[in-house]
């Protein structure tokens, strides 16, 4: 383990706290607080950090009248709003089309709902005329010198407000920005995969980074609806260390790792059937298991069709990593010598995602 216990300077570490979203009105995901917060330190002439990690206008078109929301015709997913292109577009599988004026099924009338980086950059815009901004993410800085433009303005001190992705937390140095604001931060608290939360607590001590790096103090805030979440509770009340602490637990506890050795076996095929098939094959094809070794699945994945293939995976799971590896080695070999067709499969020891 490194540990960087202090910033370099007489840089101090950002305060952090939690805007408790059931307690306060919001404008289009920014709370009152959070409005407040940000027109003080604009008007401390310091540049502040809007950070949220989901691009376009809204994640979702939305028919009030009977609930539809325009899906992906490739993937088990919703299309994404972007608005200043007229588009729909699939964030899994690229496809798109154009914004639809009327609801795919009753043909009533369709909202966009959600907050995506250019909604909030647009409601920035708005509320705050005199700061200029810069957005950075993947579809503001598209062709060839659109980055270097954007970043620039910001060292520059021409843009005062930075709305964006995780472009905008990786290691930059922003000396004049004193406050950070995460939005959306409920999003890795409750996922199926269960390290949501690690990379959230890691996404926002990255984030937080970003705040009073130089002689000016830092300030994090983190909307939430969910302020007494206990791993939340821990990064903010003591730092990513505390939060590993108790994530360790939880994770000791369930039985997961680093606690359990995982690996994971995916299919993929034209037919959620192919590909479940497969992965019965290779299942019965494993024969007796070892008392250390145990098969959970097969299973759809999370988003079982993506692109128009079908996806499912079987978990191996063991405490120890040599009964596991021998496992492996012995049971690799009967996978590949089953017949397959079309379908592709892979297999990820250590896997970073078991959805």
């Amino acid at each position: 383990m490194l540990r960087l216990p202090v910033r370099t300077g007489s840089a101090q570490p950002p305060v952090e706290r939690v805007v408790d979203l059931r307690a306060h009105a919001t404008e289009q995901g920014l709370a009152g607080p959070t409005l407040v917060a940000i027109r003080e330190h604009l008007e401390r002439n310091a540049q502040v950090l809007v950070f949220l990690n989901r691009r376009g206008y809204a994640p979702a078109l939305f028919c009030s009248n009977c609930g539809w929301m325009a899906p992906c015709k490739h993937c088990d997913s919703r299309m994404t709003v972007h608005l200043a292109s007229g588009r729909l577009r699939c964030h899994h599988c690229g496809a798109e089309e154009p914004i639809p004026t009327l609801c795919g099924s009753c043909t009533g009338p369709v909202k966009p709902v959600g907050q995506g980086t250019q909604r909030i950059e647009e409601t920035l815009a708005r509320l705050f005329p005199a700061a200029p901004i810069v957005r950075l993410d993947r579809d503001a800085v598209r062709r060839k010198g659109q980055m270097e433009s954007a970043f620039g303005r910001v060292t520059s001190g021409e843009a005062r407000l930075l709305v964006g992705t995780q472009m905008l937390t990786k290691g930059h140095h922003f000396p004049d920005v004193t406050l950070v604001v995460v939005l959306d931060a409920d999003q890795g608290l409750f996922s199926a995969d269960y390290r949501a939360a690690e990379r959230l607590a890691q996404t926002i001590t990255q984030v937080a980074g970003r705040a009073g790096r130089a002689e000016r103090a830092g300030e994090v805030l983190i909307q939430t609806e969910f302020p007494g979440q206990p791993l939340l509770t821990q990064l903010i009340e003591h730092g990513y260390e505390g939060f590993a602490k108790s994530a360790l637990e939880e994770r000791r506890q369930a039985g997961w790792p680093p606690f359990t050795r995982l690996a994971l076996l995916r299919a993929e095929a034209v037919q959620l059937s192919a590909a479940e098939d497969f992965l019965e094959a290779a299942r019965r094809a494993a024969g007796r298991l070892p008392r250390e070794v145990e098969l959970l699945g097969p299973a759809p994945a999370a988003m079982a069709r993506k692109a128009n293939r079908y996806r499912a995976q079987l978990l191996v799971d063991s405490p120890s990593r040599t009964a596991l590896q021998n496992f492996l080695d012995a049971w690799i070999p009967r996978i590949e010598a089953l017949k397959r067709g079309t379908l592709r499969w892979s297999l990820e020891v250590d896997p970073t995602e078991v959805l």
